[in-house]
């Protein structure tokens, strides 16, 4: 059984030593193609088919990430081994750490490279040879005695973005009908050769993932590496689809648990650093882990208002307390409650009062006398 490989790096040097440096007839490989960039590899990928892409993660015109996604669409069945001198996404190193792809951290280590060739050629060996004992479709009715029906399941891409969109816009009822949609049409196609059906679990998983990290959902981001190492394991389609569905429920659950868990926490974060003039909304949702267009839209949505609304609530309440003290003189006020400019503190003080600030104190010390 012979074998083809890509390998994929902007960098000339590593991209050589990868290319003439392998064992490559020793693993049982019959051609290397090299490329440049990932749009070169794309177009290697639609010409020569391989088998196996190696692919450094951050390239010009198409990074690594980008171009698996494309090649998997037309070539479920090809495998990636990343090359990468940067890890800020841990759950992804986890991610593409399944049974038949691996990553490599650079500077290069050939022997590396050479045994987690022979880790990833193995297991297309495996998957290439008829295997009695697979029990991923039948064996769900525990009837192996009659054959499957042959048919191939169809990968539709606008049917995935529509799950996708579903689980990002927390469309749960939707999403699982939609998932087990999915399920069902693949279940009937007993033709789909099983790590098919794994490379459309992790797609989903990644989608959950996306999701999950962009709000801060720990519950979800924690078990990201089981979630994906589920789609080696788990010996039949009923059984991973399982999996998935209670991956989709947790995220769901803690979709509706953490709205009213941000909001507290907003304002309190709010509450902290409402002295602070160099406040930003940005710095804000970075110190609490969320992504800023998220953190925004959420926020208003659970509460009924803007950041910037709560923050300028809060900072009018304080400085009504601070005006009680008729020793503090005006400016030392704006600045106690964030305003580096006094003059743009009363102004906004009377806007959102309704009178302005001196006014303010000498109606308390009027009512006190």
């Amino acid at each position: 059984m012979r074998f083809s490989v890509l390998v994929a790096d902007d960098e000339k040097m590593p991209r050589e030593i990868l290319r003439d440096r392998l064992p490559w007839e020793e693993l049982g490989v019959e051609r290397v193609d090299a490329a440049s960039d990932g749009a070169e590899a794309l177009e290697l990928a639609r010409q020569h088919r391989p088998d196996i892409i190696i692919s450094d993660v951050k390239m010009p015109r198409m990074n690594g990430l980008e171009l698996a996604g494309a090649v998997r669409e037309m070539y479920p069945e090809c495998q990636f081994i990343f090359l990468s001198g940067y890890t800020d996404k841990e759950y992804l190193k986890g991610a593409i750490k399944l049974r038949a792809a691996s990553y490599v951290e650079k500077p290069i280590d050939l022997e590396e490279v050479a045994e987690v060739l022979r880790q990833v050629i193995a297991e297309l060996k495996k998957s290439r040879r008829p295997d009695p004992a697979l029990v991923f479709y039948r064996g769900e009715d525990g009837d192996l005695s009659t054959p499957g029906n042959g048919e191939v399941y169809v990968y539709d891409k606008a049917q995935f973005a529509a799950l996708g969109n579903l689980i990002r816009h927390k469309r749960k009822a939707e999403a699982m009908d939609l998932a087990g949609s999915i399920y069902r049409d693949i279940r009937r196609c007993e033709g789909t050769r099983p790590e098919v059906v794994r490379n459309i679990y992790c797609q989903i998983v990644f989608a959950l993932l996306s999701a999950a990290e962009s709000r801060n959902i720990t519950a979800v981001t924690a078990q990201g590496d089981y979630l994906l190492y589920t789609a080696a394991k788990q010996p039949t389609l009923r059984q991973l689809w399982q999996a998935l569905t209670d991956g989709m429920q947790t995220y769901f659950q803690a979709v509706e648990s953490n709205a009213q868990d941000l909001v507290t926490r907003v304002d309190g974060y709010l509450a902290a650093h409402l002295a602070d003039s160099d406040f930003t909304v940005q710095a804000m949702a970075s110190d609490l882990g969320f992504v800023h267009t998220y953190l925004c839209s959420a926020y208003k949505k659970n509460s009924g208002r803007t950041v910037n609304q709560k923050l300028t609530e809060l900072r009018m309440e304080r400085a009504k307390a601070l005006l009680a003290d008729p020793s503090r003189k005006l400016y030392e006020v704006a600045h106690a409650v964030g305003y580096a400019d006094g003059k743009y503190f009363v102004k906004l003080f009377t806007k959102e009062v309704g009178i302005p600030p001196r006014l303010y104190r000498e109606n308390l010390c009027c009512h006190e006398e």
